[in-house]
């Protein structure tokens, strides 16, 4: 028997807030990126700041999905998402080993596509289009932090 892996969502009682239980499959990333999306348009955020957050929270699960161990890939990737204070919080936690995505160097943008790679610019586009980004791993769990202002 063939069991599907659904997102699960959770939602606060004033619906200042979201929270995505997801599987660690790219075909979930649609749907991610939708509810997201979603959830921010409800809260009438700009359409650059809601583009902005929608690639940070892609690039990172994918990121997850891709690179994390293999060990892991039974373990559900939890995105929170809450507005609060003039500012939109994405929570991003996951069961896994560490990797401090603001201790990465990042790349030089104009020799990275004049090499023509085509991909390897998660990190890049988390750090500049977001306002605030940290990270945390305490008991083998990984938390991204990343907050933009609006």
């Amino acid at each position: 028997m063939i069991r599907k892996r659904l997102i699960r969502f959770k939602k606060d009682v004033v619906e200042n807030n979201i929270t995505i239980v997801l599987p660690r499959l790219i075909n979930k990333l649609d749907s991610l990126r939708e509810t997201v999306v979603d959830f921010l348009n409800k809260h009438h955020i700009s359409e650059g700041c809601v583009s902005r957050i929608e690639l940070s929270v892609y690039e990172a699960v994918v990121n997850i999905i891709e690179h994390g161990s293999p060990q892991y890939h039974d373990k559900e990737i939890h995105v929170e998402c809450a507005v609060q204070n003039h500012e939109v919080l994405i929570t991003i936690s996951h069961y896994g080993d560490r990797f401090d995505i603001t201790k990465a160097e990042l790349p030089d943008i104009e020799k990275h596509y004049k090499s023509g790679k085509m991909r390897g610019l998660g990190i890049y586009f988390i750090m500049t289009l977001m306002d605030k980004v940290e990270y945390s791993h305490h008991d083998m769990i990984s938390t991204l932090k990343m907050v933009k202002s609006i």
